[in-house]
């Protein structure tokens, strides 16, 4: 089950949030943690051994919350780092063990001379959102700026919080725990999250998935075989289809806290207006850049200290940044990339480009586009491939390429790249602002709006969310 599937909007959702608004007091946290379990439970299926992994994962961090709230001195440190041992382990494990079976397979075969193969794992939903939760969550507590929670109930409903577990925000426990003293549910509030759960599902359904056709279809020709116009054009449509399906997933997120009487922590602010890289994961994944920074890079040292400390501040950060998307080269490499153009901006050696308004935008189109790339593509040999069909002419264009295969999708959605860039600034926003206090505008558009991405999600195959994959 997901956010766009149909049970989830026309059953799920509106019977929970009817019954959460139904019960009082602490009955309403426990209502959020059975019903999170429960919309878990039917987003995993059959795998259910991934339930008693998010089980066994809030059972441990809660004790381990206690004990630390209750030790001093070097037993309070070892508690803690055990802790963080603990949720690292358990994040590499479930989400890295089918890379490193893969890489140890050679080996395994050399020693015992038999045939071996991997078996194919699963990657469980959210654990990567789930246990940064729980360190964040270790940290305040060993750091003294948030107690232990006594509650295992109201532990498990910030943990596993249906609208944030498999995808996000990762929002912090000392943000999320007024809301488990007292949450306002009001008619105001549930009409106003729902109103954000359209423009979501909209962003979803009819600019994300539409624009996504692009680049299955550059993955159905062959990226040897696409024409260079295709080639931009489908790197461009990505670029777009991944900022549109994770900022509609995040307002569909947003959505329901608000109508759960809850403030989700802000995610995106129009990433693609930065004239920075440095700009540009200040205003993307908000929540992962906060979380970075106030766990790893903080503790470091930041950048208030030697140029050596930073450089190895700045390296650690990105590169776990790279990793903990995923498991494979392209991932370090692109984690490597930002850590190379982050530091070279903080040493100001860019500052007469991200200062100038025109320079400063070619820097990021072409910044964004590479990083997009090493992001997507999954193989160094894809890379080159497709780099070399964005660049013709440093070398010769394959015989069976058709220089006009671009007009197929320049025809048809064309219209949604147009309304994509504009999607991208805050003008949208701002006209909807100015409406929604309209009723007589406000709700035929939302109607509009919700009817029609309806309308796509009947009629279209199952389209995840992309940073499921996460």
């Amino acid at each position: 089950m997901s956010f766009t599937n149909l049970d989830f909007i026309f059953l799920f959702l509106p019977l929970f949030v009817a019954l959460h608004a139904a019960v009082k007091g602490k009955v309403r946290n426990a209502v959020l943690f059975l019903g999170s379990i429960v919309f878990y439970a039917l987003a995993v299926g059959k795998f259910y051994e991934w339930l008693i992994l998010l089980m066994v994962s809030a059972v441990m961090n809660y004790l381990l919350g206690m004990i630390i709230s209750e030790l001093n001195g070097r037993s309070r440190k070892a508690v803690f780092v055990c802790g963080v041992l603990f949720n690292v382990v358990f994040l590499v494990t479930y989400k890295y063990a089918e890379s490193f079976l893969t890489a140890l397979l050679p080996a395994l075969v050399s020693a015992g001379g038999k045939e071996i193969t991997v078996p194919d794992i699963a990657l469980p939903l959210g654990p990567s959102f789930y246990t940064f939760k729980n360190l964040s969550y270790l940290r305040e507590v060993y750091a003294g700026t948030a107690e232990s929670e006594e509650s295992f109930i109201d532990y498990g409903a910030y943990l596993t919080m249906f609208p944030q577990i498999s995808m996000g925000p990762i929002q912090t426990y000392k943000d999320f725990k007024p809301y488990l003293k007292s949450r306002i549910v009001s008619f105001a509030g549930i009409s106003s999250g729902l109103a954000e759960f359209i423009l979501g599902l909209g962003l979803k359904k009819i600019f994300a998935d539409r624009l996504g056709s692009v680049w299955s279809g550059i993955e159905t020709i062959g990226y040897s075989s696409i024409s260079t116009p295709l080639a931009w054009l489908g790197i461009i449509a990505f670029s777009l289809q991944l900022y549109f399906d994770f900022y509609g997933y995040s307002l569909m997120a947003s959505g329901i806290g608000e109508m759960l009487g809850c403030k989700t922590p802000q995610n995106f602010n129009y990433p693609y207006l930065s004239r920075s890289m440095s700009e540009f994961w200040r205003r993307w994944h908000m929540t992962l850049g906060e979380w970075f920074k106030e766990n790893v890079y903080f503790p470091l040292g930041g950048s208030r200290c030697s140029r050596v400390r930073l450089v190895r501040n700045l390296f650690i950060v990105w590169v776990l940044t790279g990793v903990w998307h995923g498991n494979t080269l392209n991932f370090l490499l692109w984690g490597l990339f930002l850590f190379l153009l982050v530091y070279i901006e903080k040493t100001g050696a860019l500052d007469f480009i991200t200062e100038n308004r025109v320079l400063s935008r070619i820097y990021m189109f072409f910044a964004v586009i590479f990083s997009w790339m090493l992001f997507k593509l999954p193989t160094i040999s894809d890379f080159g491939v497709y780099l070399s069909r964005m660049f013709p002419f440093f070398t010769a264009a394959p015989e069976e390429v058709y220089a006009l295969d671009w007009l197929k999708y320049a025809k048809s959605i064309g219209w949604l790249f147009v309304l994509g860039l504009l999607f991208c600034t805050p003008i949208p926003r701002r006209i909807y602002e100015k409406i929604r206090s309209k009723p007589l505008i406000a709700v035929p558009l939302l109607l509009l709006i919700f009817w029609y991405s309806i309308y796509l999600v009947a009629c279209s195959a199952n389209d995840p969310f992309l940073y499921f994959n996460f």
